[in-house]
């Protein structure tokens, strides 16, 4: 479920209409500022700026990250040259709108481009350099008002004349500028061919990984998976059992899939295509859950100055690569002897994972399932991971808080081992009574049935206060929160006698997986 979706909803509706009264205003007020005709080859260039913007506008809607920002900036863009003609009888009409259609027509081919490759975020880089260029030009032209009136021997008749100008036209530069931060700081732009996939130890990244493989075999054209480059500073340890063919081969001969060591890394890309034409990449991490409260700006710059050092390579391009598959491959292929160290293989890891961490557009925290099924131990086991997952953040959001092209994040809280809940956890449980579900499978995955036990999840963690903090910090606009299942169809099966009942993954069944890759696209 998405949280706070009604304000988003009401964004929406607001966006239009909010556009097209900005669109007016600016026509209307723009006037004022215009002592001097603006020259003919200005107003076709502002006209082409305006209809490569339209385009991009609507190429935006379509992905619903930026769906506000493109509503928005498609009212403005269509509705400023119909007013400027309106607002101008004496306009060439002919050129005015052969122009805007010119903008349009180069503008779709760059939309149709970022579509077919599932790039939404390079609509949101170019919203921003036509912001950049079409303040340019506001400021330009003010600034030219400011030097023309001054040196105008017939209007500058006196000093206090003069102040004047430079007054008025100088509180349209400023203005501008602040509007132009404004529109920066609010187009969103997120990546969608990276995930982060976040969590602490025994939180079910692993499972988590499969499931998202499971999915995407299932439902995408063409959909499958590399067998994952796996890094291990044990020599006698190639981490096979890291490899999504025998994770699988696991599951199905019910085993417990093990942990991932301090020592082991691997990288899988998930890959299918989207109505059978938009190719969808994820590029996923699973690594050692002991190192998710170590991430953090401090050590990426100690991971990157060792491996600078041992790999010969400026701290630059350790900063560059790192994150990368091909840089894991890199360093598996060249400098697999160098693993043996200790240092250089937690330095891999943990430049991997925060250098990953940058690059995604999709970071979906893990909350383990089973521990919200213990109310004390587990709750307070819980609390200290919010916590860890709150530095993270600050962490991230302060580092870039300048970084007006660099593209936006968006946030997912993902509960794990939701099969388990369904058997362990009382309230959960008489909630699915109530549904008439005696096993987690029974509940449709997009039901409201499947919302209700999210909303119910939810309002259980709720009652932990660190996790109300971390979720007003991820609260932007909407946040996702998801409860999912590697297999929705597993039930307690008896142990040892006097041991409880144990529950574990013996099928690939997602349940829920549709939301999150509704949250990654």
């Amino acid at each position: 479920m998405i949280i706070n979706n009604k304000r988003r909803k009401i964004y929406l509706l607001l966006a239009l209409p909010l556009s097209i009264f900005v669109a007016y205003i600016f026509t209307t007020i723009a006037p004022l500022f215009k002592q001097h005709t603006a020259p003919a080859a200005l107003t076709i260039f502002v006209e082409l700026l305006c209809g490569l913007f339209f385009a991009v506008a609507i190429g935006m809607i379509f992905n619903e990250d930026s769906r506000i920002n493109g509503v928005i900036y498609a009212g403005i863009f269509a509705a400023i040259p119909v007013f400027y003609v309106m607002l101008s009888p004496w306009a060439n009409i002919t050129l005015l709108v052969a122009s805007f259609s010119a903008g349009v027509l180069t503008g779709l081919v760059f939309v149709a481009k970022s579509v077919l490759t599932n790039r939404y975020d390079n609509l949101a880089k170019m919203a921003k350099v036509l912001f950049t260029a079409f303040f340019a030009v506001i400021i330009g032209f003010l600034a030219y008002e400011i030097y023309a009136s001054s040196a105008d021997t017939e209007a500058a008749v006196s000093s206090a004349y003069a102040a004047q100008n430079i007054f008025f036209y100088g509180a349209g530069i400023v203005i501008s500028l602040i509007l132009y931060v404004l529109a920066l700081k609010l187009t969103v732009g997120v990546r969608a061919s990276e995930i982060f996939i976040f969590g602490p130890r025994s939180s079910g990244k692993t499972y988590f990984v499969l499931g998202l493989w499971g999915y995407i075999s299932e439902h995408f054209d063409k959909g499958h998976s590399n067998e994952g480059v796996v890094l291990t500073g044990d020599p006698n340890d190639e981490g096979d059992e890291l490899r999504i063919s025998n994770l699988y081969a696991s599951i199905l001969d019910g085993k417990i899939l093990s942990r991932t060591y301090r020592y082991q890394m691997v990288m899988y890309q998930l890959t299918g295509k989207k109505y059978g034409i938009i190719p969808v990449k994820w590029t996923v991490v699973d690594y050692a859950g002991e190192y998710y409260d170590e991430l953090n700006e401090i050590n990426f710059r100690k991971a990157v100055s060792l491996l600078s050092e041992k790999l010969d390579m400026t701290p630059a391009e350790v900063r560059k690569h790192a994150g990368t598959i091909k840089f894991v491959k890199y360093i598996k292929l060249h400098h697999s002897e160098k693993l043996l160290d200790p240092e250089f293989t937690k330095s891999v890891i943990i430049s991997t994972m925060y250098g990953n961490f940058l690059k995604a557009g999709k970071v979906i925290f893990l909350i383990d399932g089973e521990k919200i099924t213990d109310n004390r131990k587990g709750h307070s086991q819980l609390a200290r991971e919010f916590g860890g997952y709150m530095k993270t953040l600050i962490d991230l959001e302060e580092r870039k808080f300048f970084g007006f092209f660099s593209p936006n994040k968006k946030y997912a809280l993902a509960v794990t081992k939701t099969d388990l809940l369904f058997w362990k956890n009382r309230e959960i449980r008489e909630l699915a009574k109530s549904m008439n579900a005696e096993k987690l499978s029974d509940i449709p995955e997009r039901s409201r049935k499947a919302e209700a036990i999210e909303k119910g999840l939810f309002d259980i963690l709720s009652s932990n206060m660190v996790f109300k903090n971390l979720v007003n910090i991820m609260n932007d606009i909407s946040m996702y929160f998801v409860a999912v299942s590697v297999d929705a169809t597993a039930e307690p099966f008896p142990e040892e006698e006097g041991m409880e009942d144990e529950i574990s993954p013996s099928t690939l069944a997602p349940w829920r997986f549709t939301e999150i890759f509704r949250f990654g696209l």
